[in-house]
């Protein structure tokens, strides 16, 4: 009998809710395996909260975050590791892995290309799972784009990637050859599912919770210049006190718009989806250079939610080589799949206009 294991891997709060999705849906059917890394901090800690549901075969931990620096070293620094692949991998995890039928991942990170080595021979399918908008624009196994794609190890994963799971594969703006279907849109009115995810991640109601939410970016995380402080402080300006808030990036170690008084404290230390999910708030307005959490409340829970993307106002580039192609496809999704409470202003004063509009009047 074949072995019917499947493993997810993880790196971010988003992928964990897209990886329970995948279990309560489409892998519903399989034992399934699911491996949480430090690549997100805070993220090992849901491991027990997990573990609990009993929806997951295992639930193992990695220590993935240095290894993943490998990539940038040289092409015999990353040859060593490969031939010492499985001894590394026993090292990282929290427990051996075991055979799997399907392995499903969300970043071509440096583990990811060693897990496609280990089971390189193996009769195991890679599957490549959306995590935002860089799955819709990234060819991440293009040569030219990262030397890894030219080590003989590091480009294995080419050949075990199948298929692009995606909530919405005709946004998808890659120019790969990988084929993509379609990810299930999460049922809003699942409350069997709402409750579980509450219970794994303790989601609670922010206190503060105002008109306005302005979602963060992790541009400082990764050295990415631009001025979302100046838009954030704008936005701020055009409406009522007490109204306004800057939802920090996970990925953003000092909360800088806090720090310099953009914002008052508002953390809810779970997915942006699940608070939709709770609040299904069609009241609120979302604020954003072009966070994908912007964009899931349409991709992902099809939502209505009043959304103002500021991509046209930002001056510094979102993606270093493929800007682009990022605005290209945010412009597919401003054209064919967003709803009418949907803003893209070009200039500040469009912008305060739209705020005006929106309930923002001071």
């Amino acid at each position: 009998m074949s072995n019917e294991t499947v493993l997810i891997i993880v790196n971010s709060v988003y992928q964990l809710l897209t990886a329970i999705h995948m279990k309560w849906t489409i892998l519903n059917p399989y034992p399934v395996e699911l491996l949480i890394t430090d690549v997100t901090p805070g993220l090992v800690s849901l491991r027990e909260q997990l573990i609990s549901t009993k929806l997951f075969l295992r639930v193992l931990s990695g220590s993935v975050k240095d290894l993943n620096e490998t990539i940038k070293k040289s092409e015999k620094e990353m040859t060593e590791v490969f031939k010492r692949g499985r001894t590394v991998l026993r090292w990282q995890l929290s427990e051996e892995l075991a055979d799997y039928r399907e392995i499903y991942f969300s970043n071509f990170d440096f583990f990811a290309r060693l897990l496609a080595h280990v089971y390189y021979d193996h009769p195991c399918r890679f599957l490549w799972y959306e995590d935002g908008f860089s799955s819709y624009v990234i060819d991440y196994l293009k040569e030219e784009r990262s030397q890894i794609n030219k080590h003989a190890q590091g480009r294995e994963i080419r050949d075990k990637v199948e298929k692009a799971l995606l909530y919405e594969p005709r946004l998808a703006r890659r120019g790969d050859k990988i084929p993509n279907m379609r990810l299930p849109k999460i049922n809003p009115k699942d409350i069997d599912f709402i409750e579980m995810l509450n219970n794994i991640f303790q989601y609670q109601k922010p206190e503060h919770d105002p008109a306005f939410v302005f979602l963060e970016q992790s541009f400082r995380a990764e050295g990415i210049s631009g001025n979302e402080l100046f838009l954030m402080e704008q936005c701020k300006n055009a409406v009522a006190a007490n109204a306004f808030a800057v939802k920090p990036h996970p990925r953003n170690e000092i909360n800088l718009p806090f720090n310099l008084g953009l914002t008052p404290k508002y953390e809810i230390g779970a997915p942006w989806e699940l608070y939709l999910l709770n609040e299904q708030n069609t009241d609120k307005t979302i604020l954003t250079i072009c966070s994908n959490a912007a964009l899931s409340a349409k991709l992902v829970l099809d939502l209505d939610i009043p959304t103002v993307m500021l991509y046209r106002l930002y001056d510094g580039k979102v993606l270093w080589k493929e800007d682009d192609v990022l605005k290209r496809y945010l412009e597919q999704f401003r054209i064919q799949f967003a709803g009418n409470n949907y803003y893209v202003p070009k200039t500040i004063y469009e912008l305060k206009h739209i705020l005006k509009y929106l309930g923002g009047q001071k």
